[in-house]
């Protein structure tokens, strides 16, 4: 029996339905339902009276409803009481992170983040963005940092920095003395590509389709932008990625695009449970946002 498993009973109850307790959770309507599932698997009882949804309750419903009520107050309880005692914030916190933020952005800002809060365990768990959402989603991590925003109720997103994709080619390619490049200049090459599911991919796509009309087939794509970034630097006719993962790279060239080709990364959570969690919140906020001209860009 998973701890979460009977909070998402004692939410149903409380929100009267499985939409109700997924916004409150922050996490999807078939997790709930998946809890609900395994509850009553291992139990091997029925929680809900057959044709009422989630409203009325088995006698042996009730008797588990009552039990998940106290353990759930009680870790709120423990969780208070350790926070009220405690002088130094302490605890671990996990980060699910798209790439590009994963590798090139979270690294500096989360070791000056150890020198002021030595005892906060930070765990960055790097994936592309639609798995690092999902991982939030589930409450697998704590916070999720990724290329887009998830719209849901009971999460938050605000903008973390700026970021822009540019073309990268080998310098004696015929781009390689543009200053600028537009996507019909991208037509006719074999662009080596991030996987779908990438950030990445999804904003060069959506702007190469609004176009043309039509996506751009990608023959090779990779799962971590420094694989696009070696497979360039082998031979590939050309990639798109972002100016970050590029960095101080002499065997490319970078070109950007015109129109700019320009995205934000954003932090997103749900309930903030502990201490650490709001200290790494707050620092980040501190930290990484500069607000110039309206403006937001890596300090």
């Amino acid at each position: 029996m998973d701890f979460r498993q009977l909070e998402s009973l004692v939410e149903v109850l409380g929100k009267g339905s499985i939409s109700g307790a997924a916004a409150s959770l922050g996490i999807s309507q078939p997790a709930v339902s998946k809890h609900i599932a395994r509850l009553e698997e291992e139990m091997g009882i029925k929680i809900f009276v057959r044709g009422q949804k989630c409203s009325k309750l088995t006698v042996e419903g009730e008797i588990l409803y009552d039990f998940a009520k106290k353990v759930v107050s009680s870790l709120n309880d423990i969780k208070r009481e350790v926070t009220n005692v405690s002088s130094e914030v302490a605890g671990t916190v996990t980060i699910s992170a798209s790439s590009i933020p994963g590798d090139f952005v979270l690294p500096s800002i989360l070791v000056d983040f150890r020198r002021q809060y030595p005892y906060v365990n930070v765990e960055v768990y790097i994936s592309d963005s639609r798995e690092a959402l999902e991982r939030l989603v589930t409450k697998d991590t704590d916070i999720a940092v990724t290329g887009f925003s998830r719209n849901t109720s009971g999460l938050e997103s605000y903008p973390l920095c700026e970021d822009e994709l540019v073309l990268i080619v080998s310098p004696d390619h015929p781009l390689a003395n543009r200053r600028a490049v537009t996507m019909k200049d991208v037509e006719d090459l074999d662009l080596i590509g991030r996987v779908p599911g990438s950030a990445t991919r999804r904003i060069w796509e959506d702007a190469y389709k609004e176009h043309f009309g039509v996506e751009k087939e990608v023959g090779l794509s990779f799962g971590h932008v420094s694989a696009v970034v070696n497979a360039v630097e082998s031979g590939g006719e050309g990639g798109i990625v972002s100016r970050l993962a590029v960095g101080k790279n002499t065997h490319l060239v970078t070109i950007p695009f015109s129109p700019a080709l320009k995205r934000f990364f954003y932090i997103t959570y749900g309930t903030v449970s502990t201490r650490a969690m709001k200290v790494l919140i707050d620092f980040l906020r501190e930290r990484v946002l500069q607000i110039i001209g309206g403006v937001t860009r890596v300090d």
